[in-house]
């Protein structure tokens, strides 16, 4: 467990030796997201899970707390400084919002950035998909004003959307439970990825290696905001892992820690290029 200046508690796993790799989950979720992955990765990493604030045994941000993903970006701040030397920093899903904008206060701390299927929808303004983001934008503000209402199963409409129709059926009993209790919390999540304010000066400042995947059976929209980062990040590598939605962690673990790892292995400056 981390304290934090603030006083809260940031816990975190932490095994292996080497070069740190942070990997952010997503929303809702915690550091275990990433145990299929990590059975897959290079045994010369460092490997850091942390739970991001109010998920898992992580103290929750203090209430009310506008811009959340800057908060929690803060939060990794002081991790990475923990580690006392630069890091690899990878996130999936808000992870990956999360991880943007935590790389964004330290670059010089990073070594190179990962990010699978952010969910930065500011990237679509900045990069001229405006009518994509006004779709996306009514689409989620309809989820959560089902979730305000407590409606039952509502988290469903969420987990069919970035995974598939009649994926949230499939799910297990336990599954279903789980993601009802976090559905408040997701919706949060959710309203701040709409919230944020990145400048593209920001972006296109950021000089060190990032990859940007996909899975290439996910929503238009995942595609959408990978493309849009790619082009406005300088040193962006745009990657497609093959048959994949949204929860690549789950269905394509191996996939996804070749792409962590063989991006970790580089040194040089990325281009573009699919991965297979």
């Amino acid at each position: 467990m981390l304290t934090l200046r603030s006083g809260a508690g940031l816990h975190y796993g932490d095994s292996g030796s080497g070069r740190p790799l942070i990997l952010l989950h997503g929303s809702p979720g915690s550091g275990r997201a990433w145990g299929r992955v990590i059975k897959h990765l290079p045994p010369e990493l460092r490997i850091l899970t942390p739970d991001l604030p109010g998920y898992g045994d992580s103290d929750p941000l203090p209430e009310p707390t506008r811009q959340r993903s800057a908060a929690m970006a803060a939060a990794i701040g002081e991790l990475i400084d923990d580690c006392g030397e630069p890091v690899w920093l990878c996130g999936h899903s808000y992870g990956g919002n999360v991880a943007l904008q935590a790389a964004l206060l330290r670059p010089q701390r990073i070594r190179g950035l990962a990010l699978l299927e952010p969910v930065v929808m500011r990237a679509l303004d900045l990069s001229g998909q405006s009518a994509a983001r006004v779709d996306a934008q009514a689409f989620f503000t309809a989820y959560q004003v089902r979730v305000e209402l407590a409606e039952p199963d509502a988290i469903g409409v969420m987990v069919d959307f970035w995974t598939g129709a009649g994926a949230y059926a499939k799910l297990s009993a336990q599954q279903k439970y789980f993601l009802n209790e976090a559905a408040a919390k997701n919706a949060k999540d959710v309203q701040a990825s709409f919230m944020e304010n990145l400048a593209a000066a920001q972006l296109k400042s950021f000089d060190r290696p990032v990859a940007i995947s996909f899975g290439a059976a996910s929503p238009p929209l995942a595609r959408a905001i990978a493309t849009g980062l790619a082009g406005l990040l300088p040193q962006a590598e745009l990657l497609t892992v093959p048959k994949a939605t949204h929860a690549m962690l789950e269905t394509h673990p191996s996939d996804v820690a070749a792409l962590i790892a063989r991006f970790c292995r580089s040194r040089l400056p990325v281009s573009q290029g699919v991965y297979s």
